[in-house]
Parts: C-alpha cells; sequence; structure tokens
C-alpha cells in the first residue's frame, strides 16, 4: 500500500529554450528547485506542464526525466487524462510501471458527458490500474463539471479514486460539500494556483496541489496550517495574494516568468497559440515578485529561493 499523499504538491510546468523545444537542463533544475523546497510530492504532466502541446516523445523524455531526478525522494504523480478511456488507460500504466504513486485523471474534454457516462470512465480505469486516482474537477479547461454527489459516487464507488484536485471555484465549499458526502474519506487537495489555498486548508484540504513557482511560500504555508499555527499561514496567504492572483488569464506565463526571474528556468517561453507576457508586464511582475519576498522577509524571516547550482 502506498503511502498516503498529503501536503505541498507542486505541478511542474515545462521549461522551453529559445526555439520552443523541451529544455531537458532546465527540467532538471526545476525538479531539484522544488525537492530543496521542502515539497511532499511532485506532478508530471499536469495542466500546467502543456501536456497537450506535448508530443509523445517529448512526454516520454519528461517522465523519464523526472522519475530519474527525483529517485524515489517523494511521491510522484503523473498526468493521464486523455479524451477516451482507453487512451488513458494505456498512459495510466504506462506511468504505472515508471513508478507513480498515483495518476490523475480529469474528464475527458466532452462538455456534454453526463454523470453516468463520467462515471463509467473512471470506473473502466480504474477497475484496471492498480495504483490510486488523483480525479481532476477542471471545468474551466471544456471539461463536464463534475457535482459534488457525482465525485461522491466515484470515490464511493471506484475503490482505487482516493483524492481529488479541486479546480471548480468556489473551491472551498465545495471542499466542504464533498468531505461531508463521503465521510471525509476522499482526501481533497486545493489548486487552481494557490489562489484560495488558505481557505481550502481551512475546509478540511489535505493540501495544494498548483504549479507554484514561490514553493517555499507554499510549503511554509501548509506545514504551519498543520502545525496549528493559523496566524502564520494566514499571513504566508496574504501575503502572497498578490502575486498568486497576478493577470490570472496568464497565469501559466506568470508562473513561467518567476521561474526565469528566480534563474531556475532559462527562458519563459510558453508555446503557441498560449501568450507571454509583454515587456510592461514583466516589469510590473518583477515587482510585484520584489514586493512579496521582502514583505515576507521582512515579517516572517521566509528568505526566497533563488537556484543556485
Amino acid at each position: 500500500m502506498s503511502a498516503e499523499l498529503t501536503g505541498s504538491i507542486p505541478v511542474l510546468v515545462t521549461p522551453l529554450n529559445d526555439q520552443y523545444e523541451v529544455d531537458i537542463s532546465s527540467l532538471l533544475k526545476l525538479v531539484r528547485y522544488y525537492l530543496d523546497a521542502g515539497v511532499d510530492g511532485i506532478i508530471a504532466l499536469g495542466e500546467s506542464s502543456e501536456r497537450d502541446a506535448l508530443s509523445p516523445a517529448e512526454r516520454e523524455t519528461i517522465l523519464r526525466t523526472v522519475f530519474k531526478e527525483v529517485g524515489g525522494a517523494v511521491p510522484i504523480i503523473v498526468g493521464t487524462g486523455e479524451d477516451n478511456a482507453e487512451l488513458t488507460l494505456q498512459a495510466s500504466r504506462h506511468a504505472e510501471e515508471l513508478g507513480a504513486k498515483a495518476v490523475m485523471i480529469p474528464p475527458p474534454r466532452l462538455p456534454e458527458l453526463k454523470g453516468e457516462e463520467i462515471l463509467e470512465y473512471y470506473k473502466y480505469v480504474g477497475g484496471h490500474v492498480r495504483v490510486p486516482i488523483v480525479v481532476q474537477d477542471y471545468p474551466q479547461s471544456t471539461r463536464p463539471r463534475m457535482p459534488p454527489d457525482l465525485i461522491a459516487k466515484i470515490h464511493n464507488t471506484i475503490p482505487n479514486a482516493t483524492y481529488l484536485k479541486l479546480e471548480d471555484p468556489p473551491t472551498p465549499p465545495k471542499i466542504r460539500e464533498v468531505l461531508k458526502l463521503t465521510g471525509n474519506k476522499m482526501k481533497v487537495f486545493g489548486a487552481l494556483y494557490g489562489r484560495d489555498s488558505f481557505w481550502e486548508l481551512e475546509e478540511g484540504a489535505a493540501g495544494i496541489m498548483t504549479a507554484t513557482p514561490t514553493p517555499e511560500y507554499l510549503v511554509d504555508m501548509v506545514e504551519s496550517h498543520f502545525k496549528g499555527l493559523r496566524q502564520r499561514a494566514m499571513e504566508i496567504y496574504y501575503l502572497t495574494a498578490p502575486l498568486t492572483h497576478f493577470y490570472p488569464e496568464l497565469g501559466l506565463a506568470v508562473r513561467k516568468q518567476v521561474l526565469a526571474f528566480r534563474d531556475v528556468i532559462a527562458t519563459p517561453k510558453v508555446r503557441p497559440p498560449r501568450k507571454g507576457l509583454d515587456e510592461t508586464q514583466r516589469k510590473q511582475l518583477r515587482e510585484t515578485l520584489n514586493w512579496v519576498e521582502d514583505a515576507l522577509t521582512a515579517k516572517l524571516g521566509i528568505k526566497p529561493i533563488h537556484f543556485t547550482v
């Protein structure tokens, strides 16, 4: 039986070079950056990894690089969702063979799917893999919305549908409802760039899964919450809010730019048609990041992590 997932589990972005090719050197630095920050797990090939813009060969290279670099230090969760059950199953089995501790699966990008059809999709995959499933509730990505009663039914019907990554705002009340319907047995993670992370933890979330570019703040906030240091956790949340709420419609570009500012990845490139930040936005983000880093250092003594070899 694998160890229970909990705590701070970031989603890896996919670093790209100036030719928009996968930058393996930066990917290795990114993994070490998160491990050095004390994260509790890592998610590879999630939505923020630009998974759908990667070729099968690129996905394979990323997975093998990440598994080798992590070396069992923390659990790895792999995003395996496809738009039909058979391809999702194939990807999930492959992740399992590589050593994934769980697979993360959203419903297919078919908004018209009904509850029973979604349930059957998860039953098919869940019945053929041994590792736990992280059900991803992310309707903003043109996927069907899953109400709390459907999520509870998935959990109660499929033994390994253990976890939920909840990204359907407002998230805190939905966490409360899912936990109520599952008797607190489904482990729910907040996400959505950490915008409501403190309140998600207050409602009983088991942790936060998000593509944070500043893991030292997320790790400290989550650990403080679980230690009962509510005031400290709340202060971290409020002091990082300018960063987590910066241009939310450009979330991935913002996170890559912060990682580039910190010398973790070589470029903040995103694959077209996604757009990066313009010069004005980069300047605004630089000022915001400086303010957040200075405020957390001065008020709580949390020093920012800038990557060093």
